[in-house]
């Protein structure tokens, strides 16, 4: 812990405060809906937790976002050297994944009502790094008093959002440690790993999407009287493939697959790939 603290000498933290940190302005607002939303500073345990039925349905829900947990060591295997937390919550800030030392998970479970299942919304646990994150949209970090629930005000948090392909908060990265943490040391690694994160999530979608195109342009396929290999180049066609990478997956030559093409436009009676797609997709 001495050596961390000789090393945050150097880190700039009014840059780090910038950019994650929240003016005491907002901060005051943030404190003020929650307490507008009935929230009670004394209060020991959370508003809100999911459970049974509704919880199941809600990590079914976040499949793709639960998918990529599963891959991520860093989740299943908690690497940091002092008493944390690690979580992840869906787009609303309810918690789907939590990692930690064993003190710091009893602490949270017994002090607050917070494991899987837990809403960490505003209007649930008042202002703290996940329901300030979902409020401004960004990364943040919340140093003790500035958390609403007395319970909370001995930890430094710092949530950092996920988004998926159309660039939406889909779910949250979330660290909580003890106030002697520096916490322009490790940012980095927690932004690092949510970037990870944020590039599996987007890459499952991107598989997923082209497997759903995939089969409507194979069923759309069906309505033409196309032979068997011509539905085949027509679906590498209309999947944007070339004629040579066309020519190299079906093992025919180049000059082979312009031929195709050319009786598929034919037969479709059309004279260009984009009028080729409108055809298919019954456009036109």
């Amino acid at each position: 812990m001495e050596l961390m603290k000789v090393f945050a000498a150097d880190v700039r933290t009014d840059d780090f405060a910038g950019k994650i940190g929240i003016p005491r302005g907002e901060i005051e607002k943030l404190h003020e809906k929650s307490f507008q939303n009935g929230v009670q500073r004394d209060s020991m345990r959370i508003r809100f937790r999911v459970q049974g039925n509704m919880l199941e349905r809600l990590i079914a829900k976040n499949e793709l976002l639960m998918d990529v947990i599963s891959k991520q060591g860093l989740l299943r295997m908690n690497s940091f050297y002092f008493p944390n937390l690690l979580m992840v919550t869906d787009s609303n800030g309810v918690v789907l994944h939590i990692n930690g030392d064993e003190q710091s998970l009893s602490n949270a479970e017994r002090m607050n009502n917070i494991g899987i299942g837990s809403a960490m919304s505003l209007s649930s646990a008042g202002t703290n790094a996940i329901s300030a994150s979902i409020e401004l949209q960004r990364p943040v970090c919340i140093h003790g008093e500035d958390h609403y629930l007395d319970t909370m005000q001995d930890w430094v948090s710092m949530c950092v959002p996920i988004h998926n392909t159309e660039n939406h908060s889909v779910g949250y990265l979330v660290f909580s440690a003890f106030q002697q943490v520096s916490a322009p040391l490790v940012y980095p690694c927690i932004e690092s790993i949510a970037m990870s994160m944020e590039y599996e999530l987007r890459k499952t979608e991107l598989q997923s999407k082209s497997w759903f195109v995939e089969e409507i342009l194979e069923e759309r396929l069906k309505a033409f009287k196309l032979t068997f290999r011509e539905k085949e180049i027509a679906m590498y066609w209309l999947l944007d493939y070339d004629y040579k990478q066309i020519g190299k997956v079906l093992g025919i030559s180049e000059n082979t697959v312009r031929v195709y093409v050319t009786k598929i436009n034919s037969k479709l009676k059309v004279n260009s790939k984009a009028s080729l797609i409108l055809r298919v997709l019954g456009a036109i």
